[in-house]
């Protein structure tokens, strides 16, 4: 796959690229500011399309959240482009302005959210890589967790299992990669998402859209 990598610690993104290299892919620019990031982007031939922006949420020249505002501006110059977002952050609210652009997004293309230190995970980092490419949604686990703990009121009608089947859902997983993950019949995982969502009060949905509404759901005030 062709990739734009944007990340200012010279260390990570070196790292980043040569795992990316290794793995097969092709970092068409590396850049260390969202706006050589825009540039780079902007630049690339529309006839030979990226498969993908991995981005970090804060980067030079404001060191805020000037990698995020540059994806989601990206996503709505080329709609449907997938994006990565990196973070050291927990925060929702980032995950949350990604999201909101996924919703808004006509094509609706694959997003992800991934702490940084899940790069260290080689295997899950390209799992998540290539299911936001095929136009899914990843979240990280340890933020799935995070917006657990907050709701934990709200889903105390769900049994131990369908806590656990509700993670794998919330971070963008197929019914079939989470009957592998808990060793669980294909059937059975397909019960559990659907007593999770009449116990959430939540409408059955496919793909991208049921991890929205769940993700909705965790988030709501």
């Amino acid at each position: 796959m062709r990739i734009v990598l944007a990340e200012d610690e010279a260390l990570l993104r070196e790292g980043l690229g040569l795992l990316l290299e290794r793995a097969g892919h092709d970092v068409v620019a590396s850049v260390a500011t969202a706006t050589e990031l825009l540039d780079a982007v902007r630049r690339s031939d529309p006839m030979d399309p990226l498969d993908i922006v991995i981005t970090d949420v804060r980067m030079p020249p404001g060191r805020t959240d000037d990698g995020l505002r540059a994806a989601i501006e990206l996503r709505r110059d080329r709609p449907g482009l997938p994006i990565l977002l990196l973070s050291q952050y927990l925060g929702n609210e980032y995950l949350q302005r990604l999201l909101d652009s996924a919703e808004d997004d006509p094509r609706s293309g694959g997003v992800g959210y991934l702490l940084k230190d899940r790069v260290a995970h080689v295997h899950e980092f390209i799992r998540a890589l290539e299911t936001v490419v095929g136009g899914g949604v990843v979240v990280d686990r340890k933020v799935i967790t995070a917006l657990m703990r907050r709701r934990e009121d709200r889903l105390e009608r769900l049994t131990p299992r369908e806590r656990e089947v509700l993670r794998h859902v919330s971070a963008g997983e197929t019914n079939r990669a989470i009957a592998q993950e808990l060793h669980l019949s294909e059937g059975a995982v397909v019960k559990h998402v659907g007593a999770i969502f009449d116990k959430l009060g939540l409408s059955q949905r496919e793909g991208n859209r049921r991890v929205l509404a769940v993700l909705a759901f965790l988030d709501r005030r």
